[in-house]
């Protein structure tokens, strides 16, 4: 399964906001955002601001880069091998 950064950001959200069992829309308030932007967010249908990824980050305890990290890893293509 390809997954993209935004899918990626909003699978890593999703994932910690369970661990914290908060719900959607407490997290949502926590950001000063709506409840359905936020959906959109862990769904992957939305690319939000740098700055609403730092604040989402804030309130759920981590970084930034936590919340985006192995993308690299996941949509990264090995290297084409040269044709003679």
């Amino acid at each position: 399964m390809v997954v993209n950064i935004s899918q990626n950001l909003g699978l890593n959200i999703r994932t910690r906001r369970k661990e914290l069992q908060i719900s959607q829309e407490e997290l949502a308030r926590r950001c000063n955002i709506d409840r359905s932007y936020m959906g959109q967010i862990e769904r992957g249908t939305a690319n939000p601001s740098l700055a609403v990824i730092d604040a989402v980050a804030f309130a759920l305890a981590v970084s930034a880069s936590e919340l985006l990290r192995e993308y690299h890893a996941i949509t990264a293509k090995p290297p084409r091998k040269k044709l003679k």
